[in-house]
């Protein structure tokens, strides 16, 4: 292998092992093509038509259709990179795909079932590459590791590129279209950590799900409790535009709420304009309402989390150091840090 070409392969190895793991073997890893916005094109073209003849044998074996919806975390805009002629590279794509159900009962109980579809559809689509054997796709590099739904598909020039399959259901699909959107050009760890900042203080869950609250003898409890004796699930919130406003309510334990005007227009999150700075100006809304209510001091809050928040940030950074990640990277990284840390201290006026 030339010089330049394990250079490239270092790149890329080191892309995946920041963005969420890259299950391809060694030998093969000089195949993987740069997530340039086209090659996300032409990959996001196949992906959804593997998904279609999926369906098809799905339908053919009795079973109810997944469906397709979009791609989410880095690759979110790589039409609108596109079409401006940017030279954006991602580390990985990540395509948000529904899995059916019908469950309707209690909240811990839905859980497990999702999980018991999830394992269900796995098979069936272990089942349908054996069967079928698309062309598409690497079979046996998609076989590898824990799952097959981080599926390996092969460009017509012959290149590899890996899919993740990120599975949602219908109850809260439209939640996870905005749950995992960052902000266009800034990585998403960096808003993913002030939803958990906003959760770790509030002992909520504002996750993949919706917002889940867990709790015993009427007090919220963290998550490791979910499963002791006497813990009840509440799924509080599945509306990625309010559920800012739905937190509001359910502490204050009312729907009519004195609603401080940031919370009012800032209720939750737009799928379509994800910003950092709106998600924080939301947050001081809502921590402005609650202290109206005599919940919480909202200048305590508000303290709190841009200092869990700055913390999370730099726990992130360092994780990624000591996996991969040269200096260079490092610094970069902590530039970002900086930045966005700023934009949340502004809105907070703290």
């Amino acid at each position: 292998m030339s010089s330049v070409s394990l250079l490239r392969q270092l790149i890329l190895e080191e892309a995946y092992l920041r963005e969420g793991g890259l299950k391809l073997s060694p030998e093969k890893r000089d195949m993987l093509a740069q997530l340039t916005p086209a090659v996300v094109n032409t990959a996001v073209e196949i992906y959804t038509a593997l998904i279609d003849q999926w369906n098809l044998y799905l339908e053919s074996v009795g079973e109810k259709p997944v469906r397709a919806m979009r791609p989410v975390g880095s690759v979110s805009y790589y039409q609108q990179d596109m079409l401006q002629g940017s030279d954006a590279s991602y580390g990985d794509i990540d395509y948000l795909v529904a899995f059916p159900s019908e469950f309707e009962g209690k909240e811990f109980d839905r859980r497990r079932d999702d999980r018991r579809v999830t394992s269900k559809y796995e098979n069936l689509f272990v089942r349908f590459l054996n069967e079928r054997r698309p062309d598409t796709v690497d079979i046996d590099e998609t076989l590898r590791g824990s799952t097959p739904l981080m599926v390996m598909l092969r460009l017509p020039n012959g290149q590899l590129v890996q899919v993740d399959t990120v599975v949602t259901f219908p109850r809260y699909s439209g939640w996870m279209e905005g749950r995992y959107t960052p902000e266009h050009g800034i990585k998403g760890y960096t808003i993913g950590n002030l939803y958990k900042a906003l959760g770790d203080y509030l002992v909520m869950s504002i996750s993949t799900e919706g917002v889940i609250v867990r709790s015993k003898m009427g007090q919220r409890v963290p998550s490791r409790f979910s499963r002791s004796k006497g813990v009840e699930t509440e799924n509080i919130s599945t509306s990625i535009q309010t559920f800012l406003r739905d937190i509001a309510k359910y502490i204050i334990g009312s729907e009519e709420i004195n609603e401080d005007p940031l919370l009012r227009n800032n209720p939750g999150v737009d799928p379509q304009n994800v910003t950092i700075a709106g998600l924080a100006s939301g947050i001081k809304g809502l921590a402005l309402t609650l202290g109206n209510h005599g919940v919480y001091s909202s200048d305590e809050m508000l303290r709190t989390i841009l200092s869990n928040y700055e913390s999370g940030l730099r726990k992130n950074v360092e994780s990624k150091r000591s996996r991969f990640i040269d200096d260079e990277s490092y610094q970069k990284l902590l530039k970002l840090n900086a930045l966005v840390l700023q934009k949340v201290t502004n809105e907070f006026g703290a």
